[in-house]
Order: structure tokens, then sequence, then C-alpha cells
């Protein structure tokens, strides 16, 4: 558990740098519906590896509140 924890951690840092590199929230929410979709999130490798880690309620999509916790 400690293990997938740590992975975790260290997988949403290099998101939040990678984030910050590519811009907004904004920049990933193409159709500016007010949420991020897998499709969305493909053009940043690094988010699409974490996608399902921050979909916190399990609905396909990213929320505002979900992408920049």
């Amino acid at each position: 558990m400690m293990k997938k924890l740590n992975a975790l951690v260290t997988t949403v840092g290099i998101m939040a740098s990678g984030a910050a590199m590519a811009g907004s929230f904004s920049d990933y929410d193409l159709d500016k519906d007010g949420a991020i979709s897998k499709s969305e999130a493909a053009v940043s490798e690094q988010l699409i590896q974490v996608f399902d880690d921050l979909d916190i309620n399990k609905d396909g999509q990213l929320s505002k509140q979900e992408f920049n916790k």
C-alpha cells in the first residue's frame, strides 16, 4: 500500500509540474464544457498517465477541482 501511495504522490507531482508547463485547466478543456475528457487529456502524456487517479468520482472526466488537486 505504501509503495502505491508513494508512486501516486510522485506521479501527481510530475503531473502538476507538467500542467504548470502546459498551462491551465482551460488549456486542456478544449471544448470548454467545464471538464477534461480522456481524449482531451491525451494531448499530455503526463496527464493521461494520472487521469484515472485524479478522476476521484470515476465519471471519466476531470473537473476543475479534480485537476487542481
